[in-house]
Order: structure tokens, then C-alpha cells, then sequence
């Protein structure tokens, strides 16, 4: 014999559900704040790493070590699910994260050439991105100097 009636099932099952759909719109929240704070360390990593490598590319070894953590970047990248607001941006931030993996890559073996190339295709990715964000009045912060 159950000791809660019909009338309470009902008001647990609809406080259940309401539970859950509070958790999920919390999550959803932590999730868009989670894309957003690796997004930013990633481009912010990137950003200072291309300025010194450039300055140091006679330094294989930085090079390797540079694309070694480029690898890992792809990977979790890869792995991110953008915001709804975000969602045409992923695609260029993938690019840029790919092209600068190569442009490292290229870098350790001491081709140049190739390094630049890949290094434009990385600015104009962030170009685009930068224009995706302007016109969907979207805005992201970026870490201290």
C-alpha cells in the first residue's frame, strides 16, 4: 500500500518535471559560459603564441612545442558546442584553429612559406569572425594584455 494518493503523484511528477527543466535551462547557461570562457583562452592562446613563434621561428623546438598544443586545441575545438548565438562563428573558429595547428606545424619544419600561408587563412578567419560578431551584435570578451 502506497502512502502518497493519486493527487500528490501528479504534484510530484509535475514537480520532477519542473526540477528538470530548471537544471536544464541552468545547464544551458553553464554551457554557453563554458564554450565562451575556452573559446576565449584558446584565441587568446593563439593570439600570443603566433606573435612570439613569428618572432622565434629560427627555434624548432618552440615550434614543436607550439604545435603540439595547437594538436590539443584542434581536439577540444572539436569537441565544443557552440550557443545557439554562436553557431556561425564554430565553423571559422575551427578553421583558425586547424590552419594555425598547420601554420605551427609548418613553422617546426622550418618552412616558412607555408607558415605564412597558413598564418593569413588563421587572420582572416578571426576577420570573419570579427564581422559575424559585429552584425549579430554579439560580443566577447578578451583577456588583459
Amino acid at each position: 500500500m502506497s502512502w502518497i494518493t493519486p493527487a500528490p503523484r501528479w504534484a510530484a511528477a509535475a514537480l520532477t518535471i519542473a526540477t528538470l527543466l530548471s537544471v536544464a535551462q541552468g545547464t544551458q547557461g553553464e554551457t554557453r559560459r563554458h564554450y565562451i570562457n575556452k573559446y576565449v583562452m584558446m584565441v587568446d592562446w593563439l593570439t600570443r603564441t603566433e606573435m612570439w613563434v613569428t618572432t622565434h621561428l629560427d627555434d624548432l623546438e618552440l615550434c614543436r612545442w607550439a604545435h603540439a598544443v595547437a594538436e590539443r586545441h584542434v581536439e577540444l575545438a572539436q569537441r565544443m558546442t557552440p550557443p545557439s548565438e554562436l553557431a556561425a562563428v564554430h565553423p571559422h573558429f575551427l578553421l583558425a584553429m586547424e590552419n594555425a595547428e598547420r601554420m605551427f606545424d609548418n613553422a617546426a619544419a622550418g618552412d616558412r612559406k607555408a607558415y605564412r600561408r597558413h598564418r593569413r587563412i588563421v587572420r582572416e578567419e578571426f576577420r570573419l569572425i570579427a564581422e559575424l560578431l559585429q552584425a549579430n551584435s554579439i560580443y566577447l570578451p578578451t583577456m588583459a594584455p
